[in-house]
């Protein structure tokens, strides 16, 4: 049998991120007896050892030290490891590296189209990456800092924890967020639960509170240019588990949200299509099942296009 066993690593990884966190002496007893394992110790160490090794190489700037590792151990299977570990837990998916600025160490997570992928960080926050997303976590000043580069998130926050995107700073406060990044430089940060408290430049656009309530969603323009606040979308909300619940929505706004989690994309053949409107709970997250669920339920036909895009016509009188 291999000395080897996902489950178990993915433990050893979660204690070492644990045992490295704010709350180390809180688990420490928890800890002992899950150590008193072989098994388990031997996973442990392995990881604190290929920790450490990062860390050796990332610090260095002794190029005989850097080729003597490298001809041991390939550099980028360590880096790949360590980020799993380093500062967070992370589930099989996504993907993860380990580099270091100023002397700390800052994790940075991604996922790939149509992946959705949870994180455990450090501090016991949790974090969900969208597809395409791209975050990092980093320790500041005693302090867990999650930024969202690219994307959307959805953060439970423990009530250390410091969130970051674009210009805007939230305090966790405890509360439950999703923040999304769109490419035309907008901000929209969305309160599920609790009280975040919004700091920084942000925190001028809304001189009367910056605590953010939830059920709203604050969208910020680009570079912070302007702000409005509005009720938060019970469709959006969904995103973490694959499914919408759609209400009189347009297929075409369907057809849209398929279309970022998908390589095939769902076409329609004409406009008259986009206008019908959509009820009932669909995955988003396969274009072919989803195409034609459609299709039977507007009495539609799905053509393939040549390059494997999926056409919603109208059949044929």
């Amino acid at each position: 049998m291999s000395r080897h066993n996902e489950a178990r690593d993915q433990a050893a990884a979660q204690w070492f991120a644990r045992m490295r966190g704010p709350d180390a002496d809180r688990h420490r007893e928890a800890f002992m007896v899950w150590r008193e394992d072989a098994a388990n110790r031997r996973a442990y160490d392995e990881i604190a050892e290929q920790f450490d090794m990062a860390a050796i190489l990332a610090q260095s700037r002794r190029p005989e030290l850097l080729r003597r590792t490298r001809q041991a151990r390939d550099l980028g299977s360590i880096y790949k490891i360590t980020g799993a570990l380093a500062a967070c837990v992370i589930a099989a998916a996504v993907l993860s590296m380990i580099v270091w600025r100023g002397g700390q160490a800052e994790t940075r997570y991604a996922t790939g189209l149509g992946q959705i992928r949870s994180v455990m960080l450090a501090d016991g926050s949790s974090m969900v990456l969208d597809t395409d997303s791209v975050a990092t976590a980093t320790m500041r000043g005693g302090r867990q800092v999650v930024r969202l580069n690219q994307g959307r998130a959805r953060i439970v926050a423990t009530k250390n924890l410091r969130i970051e995107a674009d210009r805007a700073q939230l305090d966790g406060e405890g509360a439950t967020i999703d923040l999304a990044l769109a490419p035309q430089g907008t901000l929209a940060v969305t309160v599920l639960s609790g009280q975040p408290r919004l700091s920084g430049a942000a925190a001028k656009l809304l001189p009367a509170s910056t605590t953010l309530p939830a059920g709203r969603e604050v969208l910020f323009g680009p570079k912070l240019s302007s702000v409005n606040i509005r009720l938060a979308s019970r469709v959006e909300a969904q995103w973490p588990s694959g499914l919408r619940t759609f209400d009189q929505t347009p297929l075409s706004e369907v057809a849209a949200i398929a279309n970022r989690y998908n390589s095939r994309k769902i076409r329609l053949a004409d406009a008259s299509i986009g206008a019908l409107r959509v009820s009932g709970a669909f995955r988003v997250t396969g274009a072919s099942e989803l195409a034609n669920g459609l299709a039977a339920a507007f009495g539609l036909t799905v053509l393939k296009a040549p390059n494997g895009d999926l056409i919603l016509s109208r059949a044929a009188a």
